[in-house]
């Protein structure tokens, strides 16, 4: 299974415009860095999201999100967002956002 290419557009368009922003091919999907750091991306036609201790809060307020678990293993501090919560504009939005804010504290890589 390939990765959602509606969701591919939307993340194009949201992270333009962001300083030290690259986009990458990664875990089979696509990723959006700041500065190095993986900040979103996209797993099959999930929204991933980097956050830190903010994604407990992101799962346990909204059953659309749940762990960022592709390998048999969750990642700390990471979690995915289903198309049904990604496809609201103001869910998505508030999850990029936590998610940039977030990577916006990690050390700079480039």
């Amino acid at each position: 299974m390939g990765y959602s290419a509606d969701l591919e557009t939307i993340l194009d368009q949201a992270t333009r415009a962001w300083d030290g922003g690259q986009k990458k091919k990664m875990f089979g999907g696509v990723v959006y860095l700041t500065h190095g750091n993986i900040c979103i991306g996209i797993w099959q036609d999930q929204l991933i999201i980097r956050a830190g201790a903010a994604v407990n809060t992101m799962m346990a307020d909204d059953n659309r999100f749940r762990p960022f678990d592709v390998t048999g293993r969750a990642m700390k501090g990471w979690t995915m967002l289903a198309p049904e919560g990604w496809r609201d504009p103001v869910v998505r939005r508030g999850a990029i956002k936590t998610a940039r804010d977030f990577c916006q504290t990690l050390p700079k890589k480039v």
